[in-house]
């Protein structure tokens, strides 16, 4: 039987860098250089406060299809170290999603036999939402899990 959950999320870190440029032809956006179609990789760390407390740290890489039209196919994975409903450990998630219009929408899977202590037997997936800067408390996280 599944438990649902919920909390907050909030950007902390952001570093992203090109891997490989198509066209040569891209923007910069706020001291990024962003391809308009190609391959980049970013480390991005995330604070979470709520019954899902702690700090993940995540791995994504980004295929832009057109940047300029702010399109881009995301994977991604986290390592996750805090709590989750009072149980302390760790656990690995990763990410499936896209960018499109300023938004990005993800999955996020509990990866099996990666957990520790407290998170050991997690499984479980959320949906991710974020558009724009980050709402007053970050944004919404809701993970249906199993321990």
């Amino acid at each position: 039987m599944s438990t649902q959950t919920t909390g907050k999320f909030t950007p902390t870190g952001w570093e992203e860098s090109v891997i490989e440029d198509i066209d040569g032809e891209g923007e910069t956006k706020n001291g990024t250089y962003y391809p308009s179609r190609g391959v980049t990789t970013a480390r991005v760390t995330y604070a979470y406060t709520g019954d899902i407390a702690g700090e993940g740290v995540v791995t994504y890489l980004f295929a832009y299809r057109d940047s300029k039209a702010g399109r881009a196919d995301i994977t991604g994975y986290e390592r996750f170290t805090g709590t989750i409903d009072g149980r302390e450990g760790s656990c690995v998630l990763r990410h499936s999603g896209a960018y499109a219009e300023g938004a990005v929408s993800a999955t996020v899977e509990v990866l099996p036999g990666l957990g520790t202590d407290g998170l050991a037997t997690l499984t479980g997936s959320a949906r991710l939402s974020m558009a724009g800067a980050p709402p007053e408390g970050g944004f919404d996280i809701t993970l249906e899990y199993d321990l």
